[in-house]
């Protein structure tokens, strides 16, 4: 897959959107007690300050493919628990029209079409997808099988690059 090369402009954009977001997301967490740990040596408070420091210096360094992982990191759980609340808190927050569910909605889809995982973030996307399809009601048996053989045919195909 080849790597999209933004303009000056567009990759500036970006970076002020997933700032915007991350540090929205980090605020979230600080902001709601069920998200604090603390423990002899953890403190989940000073980690998400300390989060939202490196945030600014990987902002001001120009890395976009970390903020953009680390967003991708950090909302998993408010993605496959469909939080819709977290959404709407988003929204607000950095003014911006962005929708987390539909968008992870629209990547399981473009995988599908596919008809190939490529890498393990997508393998991790769509083995979340079939664990929340399998809560929901009516099961929808045949989108999870077609998950399930993409699932297994990437693990094989691992399989097969490690035993080279």
């Amino acid at each position: 897959m080849k790597k999209e090369v933004l303009s000056k402009e567009a990759k500036a954009i970006e970076l002020d959107k997933y700032k915007a977001l991350l540090i929205a997301t980090l605020d979230y967490c600080l902001e709601n007690p069920s998200f604090h740990i603390v423990t002899s040596d953890f403190d989940s408070r000073q980690y998400y300050i300390n989060l939202k420091v490196q945030v600014e210096e990987n902002y001001v360094k120009g890395r976009l493919t970390r903020l953009k992982q680390w967003f991708r990191d950090l909302t998993e759980r408010f993605v496959e628990a469909r939080d819709s609340e977290f959404n709407d808190y988003l929204k607000v927050r950095t003014k911006s029209d962005i929708n987390i569910l539909n968008a992870y909605d629209i990547r399981i889809d473009k995988i599908i079409d596919s008809g190939k995982i490529t890498n393990d973030n997508q393998f991790y996307d769509i083995n979340s997808m079939v664990d929340y399809l399998c809560q929901t009601t009516p099961v929808n048996e045949e989108r999870i099988a077609v998950m399930n053989t993409l699932l297994t045919d990437y693990e094989k195909r691992k399989m097969n690059k490690r035993s080279r």
